[in-house]
């Protein structure tokens, strides 16, 4: 006889949240054989007591189980479970229902089973919560402890910050007046000054406080009763254009200026005061000025004794006015080879030795040489001594033609001469370099500019060895030279502009007052009429390349600006006037040429001037420091976009925890506004958008006034560089900071450099001192704005950029619009480069022959150590 059997078995398996599965599952098990017809109607009847006594056990196994102790609770996490498994155990299908059909006790025995069974599982729950809720109170409570612990540390730092500042104060020194009282009355100006020619006692200090700006006021043309030419009223236009050095108080001035010539009546002018202290003339006329008692002389024509050296200032004023397109005027600085090795155009001065005879054996030489010299010495009826001869077109075409050019002085007549000022000019506007034939010759502003650097000096005497002279110059000395001349000619003497700015800088500069701080580039907010920062910001994604730790994060940490106001007058002086061009009127943030520091200055006081010095060992101790021979410091990334977002996006996410980094500026190029709820990504340091005046790629080296880091990387949107790529060219650049480093390898034109790191003072240098027409250009092709600055960088120190790691280019795959796509965009950088070097006169880019790596790049190292960068 076969026979039925129904096994259910049920158990609870809990499963974890979110999971599509099923709370529990019903596996049940049926199997029938074939019932004869008379056993029909017993199997109901069986069925049917079965069922009554089956809910008759259930009834009871509930009252009992409700009774049983911690039941409740286990219930209760069973009716809302917040974590667990749920589990079926599946009954094999050959298993007696034993339960079923067996007697009482064994049915009872079962159940117990499986109550047990469910119990444990519950029990085991119950105790998972329970472990889970220690977890999460025990979290809490750290939450709460680590909470108490930032706001503590928090306000140790804001107590940092505040000792910090009174070291910094008790450190500063107060600022007195100096050697006068601080109130002023109309006495004090009525006071004499003993006359002299030295500054120290003519000149009262006491109206140029270090504390205070530097104020110039200018007399009016109707006072000075000065002949009304286009030059005087050229000169005054100049000064009433620099509006925060022009005042209109004679009470708050340092230097009073007037535009005089020989007719002026000093005594008449108001604040004269008979000995004239503090008062600067430039005598626009062409006689020498008289009884200018203590005031300061600028003129081209000085009387014999009356020049006084640190005084007075010769120079030739009979100059234009600004014009952008001057650099036309000027010759290139190639070819090498003139036609002439040495020419003069003029009358000889008068008691020189026998100076036809000496040139004529000049002349000579030269012809058995195979050079050519030219001397015309009778040129003109005018038989003063050192006159001029022919107009000056016609001397401008000989000088062209002319390597170098002799100029005479006058020594026994005048201590200068306008004539001598005149053809120094005018060689250096034509590229010849002047051969002085004299030791005494008074040189515009002589106690500033180092003329050796452009011009030749030599005794009388030696003129028949001046031929041997000049054959032994090379031809680099000769090129540098001609460079140096037109460097000092389109910085402080070639037209109105830059020679009222050098007058003011180098009256400045010999009375010890720091000029004004550097014209603010202020900073347009994108967000609104004060924010910088995107209101909406999320969480940047996890890192697309293999996190290698570089450096430490750090509090965002400015770099100390200004600290060379004082010596910048004396200590870089020269290097700033005759390298860098210190006309500009202001003082610089930073400078290029700063020392570094001794080696064993970090491990002794560096500590207290913010020195991280590299303990010894390997890659772990490289990464954890800056080290170097200068303090820690950060810089600035500033980025440039145009209607890029999602480029823009991925740009910034991959700068998210970068080592060093001060803040991220986003120079918003395009001329519509973002979209009101873009997010961008929530990095470590600040983001702030910018929103530029008009699309320019100028706008890329823009000195903002956001950026206070010395160093600024420059970056395009679609640049995808590796971290471990940007700090190793940060290490490097804090070792050549006058240089420019960069990453991609180009032969001039060949490929952009789209990112780069440079020093802020050189974005100053292009904004505000670079010829306007190469940004105009610029803007024309949207296109060559890395190498105008490029150009730029090369022409002041003569040094090559740095280029490191071993990629050759930076491309976006992901960049649908490129400028680099465009068919002519190779041809508009040749055609950049060709426009650029007719505007600097030659071509100052240099070819470099090696790259940066790290140090221990491709070195093998034992297992116990590590490499400085994987990678690079």
């Amino acid at each position: 006889m076969q026979r039925s059997c129904i096994e259910l078995e049920l158990m609870n398996r809990r499963l974890p949240l979110g999971s599509n599965e099923d709370s529990s599952r019903l596996i049940l098990s049926f199997s029938s054989g074939i019932h004869s017809r008379n056993r029909f109607f017993n199997i109901r009847l069986f069925h049917g007591i079965t069922l009554k006594l089956l809910f008759t056990l259930i009834v009871i196994v509930v009252v009992i189980a409700f009774t049983l102790p911690t039941f409740s609770g286990v219930l209760n996490e069973e009716l809302f479970p917040s974590h667990g498994s749920i589990s079926f155990r599946e009954a094999s299908e050959s298993e007696e229902c034993s339960w079923l059909t067996g007697n009482e006790n064994e049915r009872l025995k079962e159940l117990k089973r499986i109550l047990a069974s469910v119990r444990r599982d519950l029990l085991s729950a119950a105790r998972q919560l329970e472990s889970v809720n220690l977890e999460y109170e025990s979290i809490l409570k750290q939450l709460t402890d680590k909470r108490s612990e930032l706001k503590s540390i928090q306000l140790e730092i804001d107590e940092a910050i505040l000792l910090q500042k009174e070291l910094r104060d008790r450190n500063n020194v107060r600022v007195f007046l100096p050697l006068a009282p601080p109130i002023r009355d109309a006495s004090l100006d009525l006071r004499t000054f003993p006359k002299g020619s030295s500054l120290q006692t003519a000149f009262d200090f006491s109206r140029c406080s270090i504390a205070v700006a530097f104020k110039v006021y200018i007399y009016d043309l109707q006072i000075t009763k000065t002949n009304h030419s286009a030059l005087a009223r050229a000169f005054v236009h100049e000064f009433e254009k620099r509006s925060s050095e022009v005042t209109n108080s004679a009470t708050n001035a340092c230097l009073f200026v007037g535009i005089v010539d020989q007719h002026t009546n000093f005594a008449s002018l108001p604040h004269f005061h008979t000995l004239g202290n503090n008062h600067l003339l430039i005598n626009v006329g062409s006689k020498p000025l008289k009884n200018v008692s203590n005031a300061i002389v600028v003129s081209s024509v000085f009387s014999e004794s009356t020049f006084r050296n640190d005084f007075d200032i010769a120079l030739h004023l009979n100059v234009s006015e600004y014009d952008p397109n001057e650099w036309e005027r000027l010759p290139q600085l190639l070819p090498y080879l003139r036609k002439y090795l040495l020419s003069y155009l003029g009358i000889p001065p008068s008691g020189l030795f026998d100076l036809h005879e000496q040139l004529s054996a000049i002349v000579q030489s030269t012809q058995r040489s195979g050079d050519e010299a030219l001397f015309e010495l009778n040129c003109t009826s005018n038989q003063q001594p050192l006159a001029l001869c022919y107009d000056e077109d016609y001397r401008g075409a000989i000088l062209d033609d002319s390597m170098f050019v002799l100029i005479f002085e006058s020594e026994s007549i005048f201590d200068s001469s306008s004539e001598f000022q005149q053809r120094l000019i005018e060689a250096l506007w034509h590229g010849s370099i002047p051969i002085i034939v004299s030791l005494n010759a008074i040189f515009p502003f002589a106690d500033c500019i180092d003329w050796r650097l452009a011009t030749y000096r030599i005794a009388p005497q030696r003129l028949p060895e001046l031929h041997f002279i000049l054959r032994s110059f090379s031809a680099a000395d000769v090129l540098e030279m001609r460079r140096k001349g037109r460097f000092l000619l389109e910085n402080y003497l070639a037209n109105t502009k830059v020679v009222i700015s050098t007058l003011l800088t180098a009256q400045r500069q010999r009375i010890g007052i720091p000029a004004s701080d550097r014209v603010a580039s202020p900073s347009k907010p994108l967000f609104g009429s004060s924010s910088f920062v995107s209101p909406h910001l999320t969480t940047p994604g996890p890192p697309h390349f293999e996190e290698e730790y570089l450096g430490p994060r750090e509090a965002p940490h400015n770099s100390p600006s200004y600290t060379h106001n004082f010596t910048s007058q004396q200590l870089y002086a020269n290097y700033l006037w005759n390298e860098f061009g210190a006309s500009s009127g202001v003082s610089l943030e930073y400078l290029t040429v700063e020392p570094p520091f001794p080696s064993q200055f970090e491990f002794s006081d560096g500590a207290n001037f913010g020195f991280r010095p590299i303990h010894p060992g390997s890659g772990v101790e490289f990464s954890a420091a800056i080290g170097g021979n200068r303090p820690r410091e950060q810089f600035t990334v500033l980025m440039l976009t145009y209607r890029r977002d999602s480029v823009l996006y991925a740009s910034l996410e991959r700068l998210n925890n970068l080592p060093y980094l001060n803040k991220v500026i986003v120079v918003w190029n395009n001329p519509d506004e973002p979209q009101s709820d873009r997010a961008w990504p929530r990095l470590h340091v600040p983001v702030h958008f910018i929103k530029a005046e008009r699309n320019s790629l100028n706008n890329r080296f823009i000195p903002y006034d956001q950026i206070e880091t010395e160093a600024v990387l420059s970056l395009d949107d679609d640049i995808d560089l590796k971290q471990h790529e940007i700090i190793f060219a940060f290490r490097v650049w804090r070792e050549q900071r006058s240089k420019v480093v960069g990453f991609p390898a180009r032969h001039h034109a060949r490929y952009e450099l789209s990112s780069q790191m440079i020093l802020q003072a050189y974005m100053y240098l292009y904004t505000y001192r670079l010829p306007a027409v190469i940004r105009s250009k610029v803007d024309e092709l949207m296109n060559c704005e890395d190498l105008a600055m490029n150009f730029l960088v090369a022409h002041i120190t003569r040094q090559p950029p740095l280029k490191t790691t071993s990629k050759w280019t930076l491309r976006c795959p992901t960049c649908s619009e490129m400028l680099s796509q465009d068919s002519s965009h190779f041809q508009e950088r040749h055609e950049c480069i060709r426009f650029f070097s007719k505007v600097f006169g030659y071509n100052p880019l240099l070819f470099s022959q090696f790259r940066v790596d790290s140090v221990l790049f491709k070195t093998r190292l034992p297992p116990n150590h590590q490499k400085c960068f994987r990678y690079v």
